[in-house]
């Protein structure tokens, strides 16, 4: 996004809220990547994908031979494994090197087998090009059409109706933007797939809804004497 921003500021394209909702958007703190080759395998049933809390710096840990092709064929070749640690928001008061530290810590907690193993190599990325998901209106965020049709947006951080975060967020924008380009053209896009958007079943879940309510109704009232007070 901060890309964005500079080629918005130094232009005067679109109108004021326009232009505000792409130059008031902030960027997330640092992130760091560290991906490793170890010459020895995971345990056996590991899951491919893990999110955690609680773990110092770390976030997820992916199990890379078991996500990608060229991995997979490597760890066969080897008998080891590829794992990948994500450290998100990082503060700016710690060290990248406290990071790493601490995302091989965490990693030997949840996988014990690879304590001790020094990797045959080591990838690192540290960038903070990401935009920061906060508290902003969702409606004010700049969406993939722009006041000039001939440049649309696409990534994690523009405003999508469909239930999609982050790298998805980002591939469903972009195949969006696509097919606004097409659309302007006279050209046929392509079709995009989600889940529901709405309830199947809209006045089902509106009885829901309104017992719901009478029943939060009936507690607050079983909750207070004759008086009015609670007791």
């Amino acid at each position: 996004r901060d890309v964005l921003q500079r080629l918005v500021d130094g232009t005067d394209l679109g109108d004021e809220a326009w232009r505000a909702s792409v130059l008031t958007g902030e960027m997330a703190p640092r992130f760091i990547v560290q991906r490793l080759w170890f010459d020895r395998p995971v345990a056996a049933g590991s899951a491919p994908f893990v999110g955690t809390a609680a773990y110092g710096h770390l976030d997820n840990v992916s199990l890379v031979h078991d996500l990608e092709d060229g991995a997979a064929q490597w760890a066969e070749r080897c008998g080891g494994s590829v794992v990948e640690l994500h450290a998100y928001a990082v503060p700016d008061d710690v060290t990248d090197d406290e990071v790493l530290a601490d995302l091989r810590h965490q990693l030997e907690r949840l996988h014990p087998e690879l304590t001790g193993c020094e990797p045959v190599h080591e990838e690192v990325l540290v960038e903070a090009d990401c935009p920061l998901a906060g508290t902003d209106e969702w409606a004010a965020r700049p969406g993939v059409v722009t006041p000039q049709p001939k440049l649309v947006l696409a990534g994690d951080g523009v405003r999508c109706e469909l239930p999609v975060a982050l790298m998805e967020r980002a591939a469903t924008t972009g195949f969006q933007a696509a097919n606004a380009l097409l659309r302007h053209w006279g050209l046929p896009g392509h079709e995009l797939w989600s889940v529901p958007t709405r309830a199947r079943f809209p006045r089902s879940l509106r009885a829901a809804r309104a017992a719901l309510r009478l029943r939060e109704r009936g507690l607050a009232t079983v909750g207070r004497d004759s008086s009015g007070r609670g007791r």
